[in-house]
């Protein structure tokens, strides 16, 4: 019992001298960082900030570094505070503002040793940014198109692989919110939004993971679309998804949902002749209406 006492009291002790040395870290960290905040020597403004950088205190940093920057523009320490700060603001999770700031110094320091790297931390740090596809994709576009310029910019670049791997994995997330989208219309009714919808994403992404049953629900808005046609677009609208049922089996002969669209497209080709027989009927009627009303010659 004894012993074990004392093994608990070291492991206490130990606790407490683990959180003695972090606390004293801190405030010896606060210390250095409100004294370089207060100071008006550049110099020491960046070394402090350099140090608080090298230890990963990212905030501290970037607040010394924002405060310090102009007073060294155009000296050879510039590009350093710029790449710094940037580097900093990635590490703290300010992915949009970091790729900002990579972007602004591959672009100031083309010749820099770093411009390549700054140049696929810019396109990373959107990369990073970029949220679930359900949110807004302003920073997947982005991410995309700096992904893109870096491979333009540096093909033979050993980063370029990944870069694609990256593109791939951004479109795929676009190609999912277009698709969700287009299936909210369609569980909603909205069955020409959703017609519409479905073909417009098949023809901004031709090599869809989705495009089989993209096409299906297609075929199923424009057949759906038919039971809402007036009259008179109802042979049109017959055509058109009788069209998107012929690509449909000719691009998927052997989908799981060949049974479907094959049901589908029977009951369009029933609805096609009825309508055709009405339509006959009542142009039939029209002329004849319009015999009785013309009055006879003399």
């Amino acid at each position: 019992m004894f012993v074990a006492n004392i093994l608990y009291l070291c492991k206490m002790f130990k606790k407490f001298g683990v959180l003695l040395i972090v606390l004293t870290l801190l405030v010896s960290c606060n210390k250095r960082f409100e004294k370089a905040m207060k100071s008006s020597d550049k110099d020491y403004i960046l070394e402090a900030a350099d140090e608080l950088y090298e230890e990963g205190k990212w905030a501290y940093a970037i607040e010394l570094y924002q405060k310090v920057s102009s007073a060294f523009a155009g000296t050879e320490y510039a590009a350093d505070i710029s790449y710094k700060q940037a580097d900093a603001n990635f590490q703290d999770r300010n992915y949009r503002l970091a790729a900002h700031q990579f972007k602004t110094f591959y672009i100031t320091n083309p010749t820099d040793p770093r411009a390549e790297e700054a140049a696929f931390r810019s396109a990373y740090a959107f990369y990073t940014d970029s949220p679930v596809y359900n949110l807004d994709q302003t920073s997947t576009y982005n991410a995309i198109d700096e992904l893109q310029s870096f491979i333009n910019s540096y093909p033979e670049s050993s980063k370029v692989e990944e870069a694609n791997g990256y593109i791939n994995e951004l479109r795929e997330k676009l190609e999912k919110k277009s698709f969700e989208i287009a299936k909210i219309y369609y569980k909603t009714l909205k069955y020409k939004a959703a017609a519409i919808a479905f073909d417009n994403m098949l023809d901004d992404y031709p090599d869809t993971k989705f495009r089989e049953e993209a096409m299906m629900y297609s075929l199923r808005s424009k057949y759906e679309l038919v039971n809402y046609s007036r009259f008179d677009r109802k042979e049109l609208r017959l055509q058109e998804a009788l069209t998107q049922h012929r690509l449909f089996i000719k691009a998927y002969p052997d989908s799981e949902f060949s049974d479907e669209a094959q049901k589908i497209n029977q009951r369009m080709q029933d609805e096609l002749v009825k309508h055709r027989e009405i339509a006959a009927q009542m142009e039939k009627e029209r002329k004849e209406n319009q015999s009785r009303e013309t009055p006879a010659e003399s």
